[in-house]
């Protein structure tokens, strides 16, 4: 029996690759500084970790409604209202087990069969997995040409800001212009925006702030 093609298409992630290449020269007593994986030098911290036992040991282990704990939902919208200036509600909202699958839901929601799809390089390797899970095709694109990567085929672009892995935060005026783009061609935008808070001198603006991108 053979998968199907669509899964047969996707590589190794070369990021699990490296981990396993650094861990087993670890175990063979090398030393190795480990660069592979971004995650968090502590464990987590202690008070989560006794919220979840509580909630198991109070019972909380059953199923929620689809789209997520109603309570939590609403803390996130609350959040994008206060912090991002995104005027959203709970309805618009919903809750995943984490950000990877999260940005393959979306983009399988949105992309269908030979749609394109515009990634700017360098960019995280699992959007393009995601794209062609999809059955769609990446158009890689330099941020200072966009509409050079258009078609008539292009559905939807994809932008991290702060950026994994190149670390570059995108201004207002470059957001705009990806705004105007997509308003122009009635593209979506999906905004990866998990590294919002690492950001040093520079200002993290959500692109779902402008007028057109509600």
């Amino acid at each position: 029996m053979n998968l199907s093609e669509r899964i047969s298409g996707i590589s190794e992630s070369a990021t699990i690759k490296l981990i396993d290449i650094a861990n087993r020269l670890k175990s063979e007593g090398k030393d190795v500084i480990n660069f592979s994986f971004g995650e968090p030098d502590f464990d987590t911290p202690p008070h989560i970790v006794d919220a979840a036992k509580k909630a198991m040991e109070d019972g909380f282990t059953h199923y929620l409604p689809s789209g997520g704990l109603p309570e939590l939902r609403e803390a996130v919208a609350e959040k994008l209202r206060r912090e991002n200036g995104i005027e959203a509600s709970a309805d618009n909202v919903v809750i995943t087990p984490g950000a990877k699958y999260a940005i393959y839901a979306s983009v399988i929601s949105l992309v269908d069969d030979g749609d394109e799809v515009i990634l700017f390089d360098p960019a995280w390797i699992t959007y393009e997995a995601c794209v062609r899970l999809a059955g769609g095709r990446v158009r890689w694109a330099s941020l200072d040409h966009i509409p050079d990567a258009l078609t008539p085929k292009t559905r939807l672009i994809i932008i991290n800001s702060p950026n994994n892995p190149a670390g570059y935060v995108l201004g207002e005026d470059k957001l705009k212009e990806i705004r105007d783009l997509a308003i122009d061609h009635d593209l979506m935008v999906l905004s990866d925006e998990i590294y919002e808070k690492i950001i040093y001198d520079r200002r993290h603006i959500s692109i779902g702030s402008f007028d057109g991108m509600e």
